[in-house]
């Protein structure tokens, strides 16, 4: 017989789910949590991460889940814990990111009901719209059960952030912990579903039947950890395959059959084509909402919509075949109904067109950023980068205009490689983003690609990525000013050299870096970035190099009008 507080009772429920790291900055309402941390983290694999702002924490809780396809878990305290935490919560919800959120509140004779407590607000009432999941604890024997059930509401379905408070008084509870039974871990992989028998035979005839098929990758293709599957199929059936912004990576940009999410073949392939197999793909609005100009009409192109959600199926588009199950396995059952009905194909006659031209686009992308004197094309400055870093290293991307040039030119060659709040496009993800996914993989280089302005949401977390060990290298472009806000106010006001509350003061970005022990540069040329990133590299701890690019060129990146457009289109 022995005694624990809710608080350990808890943390030894989330123990027993695996190993996770835990973002949490100590409040007074569970700094029992860190007494547990320090007697047994260690020895149950869990690792305490203290970020200097709770949004940020829940960043790197974001990341990690986006390389692992693992839920990190994050503890807010109460009150302004809570709500400064909210906002990354509501990006992860977006995103479709799996994630364990605890937050604690004041006592229960405070907040029940209110009676003018200090830091308190209805915390499960504003988490509730953005988690799968929300609890309440009011039995501390139930918080096994729940933390199971969370896991579970995590990883299912489509995955996303779950909830749990518990109040100060509560998580400091003890109890006897005869009879309390610890959930046993939650198994994702046997949470898969396979998709109806007869649809997956209607869909293998309609793309053995079809002469130029193409698939059409989504972000759902990256979280279930589909893209082996994706892959084997598109060269069964020798077809092209377009992916969403945050699909990028689910067939590597430089394989024959993909066809690059920012290039006119992309638009040309989905508009073309009379049959195309979407996966995962939820049809939003950098999808065109499914509509002209980047797809076909409804009347000449066919659809066969996999989705492990039929709540995302026939949503802005209209599916022939509409098949609800977890991608990795309909795309087995789907490969194996097409092995049956056809040999292995030769690449269809359009798709080396496309590749062809897509290789003169490229080519035509590194043309207009080769001058490599000061002020540098921003272009040019992720060329240095990509060029620099291996295959496996972990691209992330923030900022506005930054990531339109990114998207352009900075290719994806692996899944989980690309880090990106393509949904929801959240400034100051890029740190905190570049900490999540180091820790998640330790042995990968993260390089970050950031304009001035997204960098400085969350600058003070090179303290913690110095602090914790998890160095990165970033690339701050620097043109002084909220880019692409310029562009917008321009094209609002109809005067391109009219704009208002833009611009910034001229910082350093790279002595920051060196004022929080990191390392920074300050370059101009393409050959002083090329000496920067060696030594940034070499330095092996937190890295900020800032690039003075063009501010002219920066404002205008390639694929703007396309932006534009995927923001127009109803």
């Amino acid at each position: 017989m022995s005694e624990l507080t809710c608080g350990e009772i808890l943390i030894e429920s989330l123990a027993n789910q695996g190993p996770a790291p835990v973002f949490s900055i100590p409040d007074g309402t569970y700094n029992i949590l860190f007494k547990w941390a320090h007697d047994n983290a260690e020895k149950r694999g869990m690792t305490f991460v203290t970020p200097r702002h709770e949004a940020a924490g829940v960043h790197m809780a974001d990341a990690f889940a986006r390389v692992t396809g693992r839920p990190a878990i994050t503890v807010l305290g109460a009150g302004p814990g809570a709500a400064n935490g909210l906002a990354g919560v509501i990006c992860a919800h977006c995103e479709d990111i799996p994630m364990i959120v605890v937050s604690t509140t004041r006592r229960t004779d405070l907040i029940y009901p209110p009676r003018g407590g200090m830091q308190v607000f209805d915390q499960k009432a504003v988490f509730e719209s953005v988690c799968k999941f929300n609890a309440r604890v009011t039995n501390v024997e139930r918080i096994p059960e729940l933390v199971g059930t969370a896991y579970r509401e995590a990883l299912t379905g489509i995955p996303g952030p779950v909830h749990i408070e518990i109040p100060e008084d509560i998580m400091n509870k003890k109890i006897d912990t005869k009879g309390i039974e610890f959930t046993p871990k939650v198994d994702a992989g046997a949470l898969q579903t396979a998709g109806d028998a007869g649809a997956v035979e209607e869909a293998a005839k309609l793309l053995v039947e079809s002469e130029e098929p193409m698939i059409h990758a989504g972000a759902a293709v990256i979280r279930s950890g589909a893209w082996a599957e994706l892959i084997e199929l598109a060269e069964y059936l020798g077809c092209p395959v377009t992916t969403s912004p945050g699909a990028r990576g689910s067939i590597p940009e430089d394989h024959p059959n993909s066809i690059h999410t920012a290039c006119g073949m992309a638009r040309a392939a989905l508009s073309q084509s009379k049959l195309v197999l979407a996966v995962g793909c939820k049809f939003g609005e950098l999808d065109f909402f499914g509509k002209a100009p980047l797809w076909g009409p409804t009347a000449n192109q066919k659809l066969i919509h996999i989705h492990i959600s039929p709540e995302r199926v026939g949503v802005n588009r209209k599916a022939d075949v509409a098949i609800v199950g977890s991608a990795p396995v309909v795309l087995r059952q789907l490969l194996e109904a097409v092995k049956a009905l056809t040999p292995k194909r030769e690449p269809h006659k359009r798709l080396k067109q496309y590749r062809d031209i897509q290789n003169m686009w490229e080519q035509g992308l590194r043309a207009k950023v080769e001058n490599t004197d000061a002020p540098m094309a921003t272009g040019r400055m992720i060329l240095e980068a990509r060029s620099f870093f291996p295959r496996e290293a972990i691209a992330v991307m923030d900022g506005g205009n930054t990531s339109l040039w990114s998207t352009h030119y900075n290719k994806i060659l692996g899944p989980r490689r690309l880090m990106w709040t393509s949904e929801f496009g959240h400034l100051g993800t890029g740190v905190p983003f570049a900490i999540g996914a180091k820790l998640a993989s330790p042995d990968s280089p993260v390089y970050l690609i950031s304009g001035d302005g997204a960098f400085g949401f969350n600058l003070m977390e090179l303290e913690t990525a110095r602090r914790i060990g998890t160095p990165f290298v970033a690339l701050v472009a620097a043109d002084i000013a909220w880019g692409m806000e310029k562009t917008a106010q321009q094209r609002c006001f109809g005067h391109s050299d009219f704009y208002v509350n833009c611009d910034h003061h001229p910082a350093r970005y790279d002595k920051i870096a060196q004022a929080l022990d990191c390392f920074g540069a300050y370059v101009e040329t393409a050959d002083q970035l090329k000496t920067a990133l060696k030594e940034a590299s070499a330095a092996n701890v937190p890295a900020v190099i800032h690039v003075a690019v063009d501010p002219v060129a920066n404002v205008t990146p390639p694929g703007a009008e396309l932006w534009v457009g995927s923001h127009t289109t109803k």
